[in-house]
C-alpha cells in the first residue's frame, strides 16, 4: 500500500506461503488504488532447485535420477504449483518469467503449462517477462501472442542506444512488437547503492520509453516501464525515490501556456 498510487501493477515473486497481511493488501490495493497484483511464475527458480538437487545427489545411488527427461516432469509439476498461487491468493494474473538461453527445449513443459493456465483463465492478466526470442522455437506455444505485455530486461544495456539494440534483437518473428515494456532494476543498498546499478537505471529506461525516436529505430510500441528489485527503493528518501523520478518522466506535467504569448490571446485582446 505504500507504493505510489500511479503504479499500475505489482509483480510479486516467491509467493509460496504468502503472509496473510499481504494477501489482504492484494484486495486492498485493488479497491483503493486500482493497482492490480500478479504473481511471477519463474523458470529460473525451478531450474536452480533441480540443479541443486542434482549436485547433492552426486556420488550417491540417486545420481542417475536427475536426467533431462525426468526434469521435464519435475518442471511441469513445479510450474503448476506456482500457477496455482494465482487463485490461491487472489492475484489478478501471472507473469511468465523465462530468462533461459536459446536451447529452450528443456523449458517447453514450463511454457506449455502456462499456456494451459491461460486457456483455463482467459479473464486473468498474462505478462511475459524475460527474453521472448528464446521461446519462439517451442512448438505450439501461444504465450507470446496471448500476453498483454512483453517485458524485456535491460540488465545488459546501460545506454539508450544499447537498449534499442537489445530490444530490436528480441523482436524476432513471432514476438509481438505492439506491447513492449522495459524492465530496469533498482540498485541494491547492501551492494553499495547507486554504484551497484546493473544495466540501465530507471531514469534512463523511462527516457527511452518516452523518446519518440526509439519507436522508429526499433519499430515497436512502447507501453511502459517495470521496476525490478523495487523493495530496495523503499529505503530511499523520499520513499521510492527512484520509482517516483521514473514516474515523473513517464507522466510529465503539462507545460503551462505563457500569458505573454500573443498566440494564446483571443481576437479581442490582439
Amino acid at each position: 500500500m505504500s507504493m505510489p498510487d500511479s503504479v499500475d501493477y505489482l509483480l510479486m515473486t516467491d509467493v509460496d506461503n504468502l503472509h496473510p497481511a499481504l494477501m489482504d493488501e492484494i484486495a486492498e490495493v485493488r479497491s483503493k488504488k486500482g493497482t492490480r497484483t500478479l504473481n511471477v511464475v519463474d523458470y529460473t527458480t525451478i531450474r536452480s532447485a533441480w540443479v541443486a538437487m542434482k549436485e547433492e545427489s552426486s556420488g550417491t545411488e540417486h545420481e542417475g535420477d536427475f536426467t533431462e527427461d525426468k526434469f521435464a516432469e519435475y518442471c511441469k509439476i513445479e510450474t503448476e504449483k506456482q500457477l496455482a498461487a494465482c487463485s490461491r491468493y487472489g492475484f489478478d494474473g501471472i507473469v511468465v518469467s523465462y530468462l533461459g538461453g536459446y536451447d529452450s527445449s528443456v523449458a517447453a513443459p514450463f511454457v506449455l503449462a502456462a499456456d494451459t493456465w491461460r486457456r483455463d483463465n482467459p479473464d486473468k492478466l498474462l505478462f511475459f517477462r524475460g527474453y521472448p526470442a528464446f521461446i519462439t522455437s517451442i512448438e505450439n506455444q501461444t504465450i507470446l501472442s496471448e500476453c498483454d505485455y512483453v517485458i524485456i530486461l535491460t540488465e545488459g544495456a546501460s545506454s539508450s542506444v544499447a537498449i534499442s539494440r537489445m530490444v530490436r534483437d528480441q523482436l524476432e518473428e513471432g514476438v509481438p512488437s505492439d506491447r513492449i515494456v522495459l524492465e530496469a532494476s533498482v540498485p541494491s543498498i547492501a551492494d553499495g547503492g547507486s554504484d551497484a546499478q546493473v544495466g540501465a537505471s530507471l531514469q534512463v529506461a523511462a527516457q527511452w520509453v518516452m523518446d519518440p525516436k526509439t519507436s522508429q529505430t526499433v519499430q515497436c510500441d512502447k507501453l511502459g516501464l517495470c521496476a525490478s528489485n523495487a523493495q530496495e527503493d523503499y529505503f530511499n528518501t523520499p520513499t521510492y525515490k527512484r520509482i517516483r523520478e521514473a514516474l515523473g518522466i513517464l507522466n510529465p506535467e503539462p507545460e503551462e501556456e505563457s500569458e505573454n504569448n500573443p498566440e494564446n490571446k483571443n481576437d479581442d485582446e490582439k
